[in-house]
This record gives C-alpha cells, sequence and structure tokens, in this order.
C-alpha cells in the first residue's frame, strides 16, 4: 500500500521549499506573499536510498483568523482533509519561535487526534541556531525533532530516513516502477475560468483540486494517477495561461505560466479546454500553438456546454454539428483535431475525452509498412501530379517510408524539395490521413535530396 505524508505549517515557514527540497523538483511555487500554495500538491517520491515509494503531500495554509474568507476556508478544510488522509505529518515551524499559529496547526493536529507527526524546524543555519532551536524541542509533545536549514540542505537525509522507517513498520513499503509510455500523461490547460479544476475532478470522482468560480484559483500544476478502460493516465491539471504581457517578472503568475509550459513539455496529449459559452478567443488559438510547437497531440475540449444548451432558441440537434462548423472556421488549419463537448458540472461526456486521448495515442504510435505506403503514394502521385512553379523542374517523388513515430514522421525522396509547390505538402498530408487516419495528432513530412533533408511539420 502505498504511504502518505504531508507537509503542515503557519504560512512563510519555508513549506513548498523544504517539499521541493526533499523531492529534488521544483514542482511547488516559491514565493515571499502568504498563501502561495492553494492546492494539495502531490508527488509520488520515489526514495531509492531507503527502497521505498509514497505520496508526499505539500499542503495549503492553516490560517483560521479570516473566517469570512471564502478560499482561505477552502484550503483550510482542504489541508484538514489532508491531515486525515495522512499516515505521517511533517510540521514545519520556526528555528526560534512559536507563533499564535503554531498554537493553531497544534490545536487542529489535537482536534484531528493525529499521533503520528514529527516537528521539523526550519532556518536553523548554523550550529548556534541548531542548539537554540532544541529549546522548542518540548513543541514535539516526545515525538522526533528535527532542527534543520532548507537554505543549507541540511538534516534532509535523517528525515527520509525516519520518514522511510516509520511508513515500513507500518507495512506502506510500497515499490512501484516510474511512469512509463504505457501511460497516457494528459494535460488539461486553458486560459482562465474555463473550467480545467471542474473537469480534473468530474474525472477521477474525487475533489482533489480546488475549484471556485473566480479566476486563476490553481497554482499549480496537480499530477493525479487512475485508471480507465485497464489503462493507466497520469492526468495533469496545470495552472492559467496568462499572455506574457501581463506577467511580471517574478510575479507568481509567471511561476505559474512557467509550471504550465513544464506540463505542456510532460504530457502526451494535450486537452486545451475552453469555455463552450464564451466561443474560442485570441487566447485559446495562443493556447493551440503553443501546444503545436511542442509538437504534442490534442483534443479541443468545449466545456460548460450545457450553459450553451440553455441559451434561448438554442436549436438542440444541430448546434453541435453548428458549434464543430465555427471552430473550423477559426482554426481551420487543423482538420485532424478531435473536439470533445463537456459539461464538468454535469458530468457529461467527460469519458470521451480519456477515449480520444487513448485512441489518439495509438495513432501516434502506429507504423505503416514501407511497401503498403510505396504503393498508396504511388496511386497519390498518379491521380493527382506534384504541382511545380515555373521556375522549376518537374518535381518527383522516388522514394516513401515511416522514418519515426511519436509523432509520424515520414521521409520522401526527391529530385528536389524546391521543385514543389507548397500547396503540395498539404495535399499529401490530407491523403495520407485519408488513408491511414492519424487521428489527432501532427505529421511531420521529411523531404531528402541529394543527401540534405528539409522538414515540414504538419
Amino acid at each position: 500500500m502505498l504511504g502518505n505524508v504531508t507537509i503542515i505549517g503557519r504560512p512563510n515557514v519555508w513549506k513548498s521549499s523544504f517539499f521541493n527540497m526533499y523531492t529534488g523538483h521544483k514542482i511547488a511555487i516559491v514565493h515571499d506573499e502568504s498563501g502561495t500554495t492553494r492546492d494539495i500538491s502531490e508527488f509520488e517520491y520515489r526514495d531509492a536510498e531507503n527502497d521505498l515509494v509514497y505520496i508526499l503531500s505539500d499542503s495549503g495554509w492553516l490560517d483560521l483568523m479570516d473566517k469570512n474568507d471564502e478560499i482561505s476556508k477552502d484550503i483550510a478544510d482542504r489541508t484538514k482533509k489532508a491531515i486525515k488522509d495522512s499516515d505521517l505529518l511533517i510540521w514545519l515551524i520556526e528555528y526560534d519561535r512559536v507563533t499564535e499559529l503554531d498554537e493553531q496547526v497544534l490545536k487542529i493536529i489535537r482536534e484531528l487526534k493525529v499521533k503520528n507527526f514529527i516537528v521539523v524546524a526550519n532556518k536553523a543555519d548554523n550550529p548556534a541556531k541548531k542548539l537554540e532551536a532544541y529549546s522548542l524541542a518540548w513543541f514535539a509533545n516526545g515525538l522526533e525533532f528535527f532542527p534543520i536549514s532548507v537554505s543549507h540542505n541540511d538534516w534532509i537525509r535523517d528525515i527520509k530516513k525516519y520518514v522511510a522507517d516509520f511508513l515500513k513498520s507500518k507495512g506502506l513499503n510500497f515499490k512501484d516502477e516510474e511512469v512509463d509510455d504505457s501511460y497516457v500523461k494528459l494535460a488539461l490547460i486553458g486560459r482562465p475560468n474555463v473550467g480545467k479544476s471542474s473537469l480534473v475532478n468530474a474525472i477521477v470522482w474525487e475533489n482533489r483540486v480546488m475549484v471556485k468560480d473566480m479566476a486563476g484559483t490553481t497554482r499549480d500544476s496537480i499530477d493525479t494517477k487512475f485508471k480507465f478502460n485497464d489503462t493507466n493516465f497520469v492526468l495533469i491539471d496545470t495552472a492559467w495561461i496568462r499572455r506574457l504581457s501581463k506577467v511580471w517578472v517574478g510575479n507568481i503568475e509567471d511561476w505559474s505560466v512557467m509550471r504550465t509550459e513544464r506540463a505542456i513539455t510532460r504530457a502526451d496529449v494535450i486537452a486545451v479546454v475552453m469555455d463552450g459559452f464564451d466561443g474560442i478567443v485570441h487566447q485559446d488559438l495562443a493556447v493551440i500553438s503553443r501546444v503545436l510547437e511542442e509538437n504534442k497531440w490534442l483534443i479541443i475540449v468545449v466545456n460548460k456546454w450545457d450553459k450553451v444548451l440553455e441559451k434561448p432558441g438554442i436549436d438542440k440537434d444541430s448546434i453541435m454539428n453548428r458549434y464543430i462548423e465555427y471552430l473550423k472556421s477559426k482554426i481551420e488549419f487543423l482538420p485532424w483535431v478531435s473536439v470533445v463537448f463537456t459539461s464538468a458540472v454535469k458530468e457529461k461526456r467527460l469519458e470521451e475525452i480519456l477515449e480520444n486521448a487513448l485512441n489518439i495515442k495509438n495513432e501516434r504510435f502506429k507504423r505503416v509498412k514501407t511497401w503498403v505506403l510505396n504503393n498508396f503514394m504511388e496511386q497519390v502521385v498518379l491521380k493527382h501530379p506534384p504541382t511545380w512553379t515555373r521556375k522549376s523542374h518537374n518535381p518527383k517523388i522516388y522514394y516513401t517510408s515511416q522514418v519515426d513515430v511519436n509523432p509520424p514522421k515520414f521521409a520522401l525522396t526527391v529530385n528536389n524539395p524546391e521543385h514543389f509547390h507548397f500547396s503540395y505538402k498539404r495535399y499529401l498530408e490530407n491523403r495520407i490521413r485519408d488513408n491511414f487516419w492519424f487521428f489527432g495528432t501532427p505529421i511531420v513530412i521529411e523531404y531528402k535530396w541529394r543527401g540534405k533533408t528539409k522538414d515540414v511539420k504538419k
């Protein structure tokens, strides 16, 4: 069974910095602003030195003073749930003081009847501060106490050893394989307030990320593992994407944009979520363009479809086809992209997202036999010979082969790439898709000429 360890503490004790140092990855957003961590960021930590795997969570803040603040209350409730679900808590305080907020955390721990926790006194950056930190050892209530320095990466190995021994003593010595190509890594991205987090919650049947009807409530990217149709999935709920002109260097939003960029890079399939009621906007097109730059598999998710159907005078029998035509007029350069109409709040057509992602993965790794491809290309050229400009010679295709997958890549040996009119490249792509499909994935066509190559990405 997989153990669950959660980091808790009041704001600004460097919980997220500790989380990043512990995992060895810059997962949680780090900033001087209080309340930077809003969601429960989880990481499947593989402790090779102590030979086990467990979930390490970075919780939100536990500041209950502002009980009228809806977001603060939501985060506190979510953190309390994480505490109750944890096998072990790592409670961070500062080495030289116990504040009123620390007392609040202790009160919550007692209210929830938590017995398994350790106290970690951070910012003990030198021997004198470490010695001073032991004056607060009473706060550990007889449990393990570790004075550490996150900035100096000090004493972390001792904490990891204690955590590993504790989990093993509870029978939580889980071992797992790394996420490999058998997983479908799906990222949901889009502009603020289009319902990405609501979709994640609905898909995994669990309230994993904070959902509020306001823009920008998701700041961290959160990974969720689950199975669908006997296939392993990793669902990545990303922070919002903002136009770069609106993002200041060093701003928390800048961190979120970078996290989203990383999510796009990590994922196999990108589901660009748009608001069906608002329609596609320039920012949606910019997001799609960014995904295509990475040559990723693409699904367009039109969310809040229930609101569209509630519009007065809507013909429910034809609106979906009309909407697809509307999208094609906006993104006519992507005829191969799948469109899924969803309602996160009513849990409509959510499985279609996963089914499309699985189908796309199969298409992404599909290979066409060379002899089949050459026979097909011979018929294509016979039906519509290559076009050329008046300045070029007669263009010829001698040989074709698929040289790679993920994304599918085709090499065409030709007499001279410059002899081919640009429109013929699109014609070849369309014919390949008509016959071999390659649903949901871009295609790369490579022209080979006299030992040289020229890539054309589709």
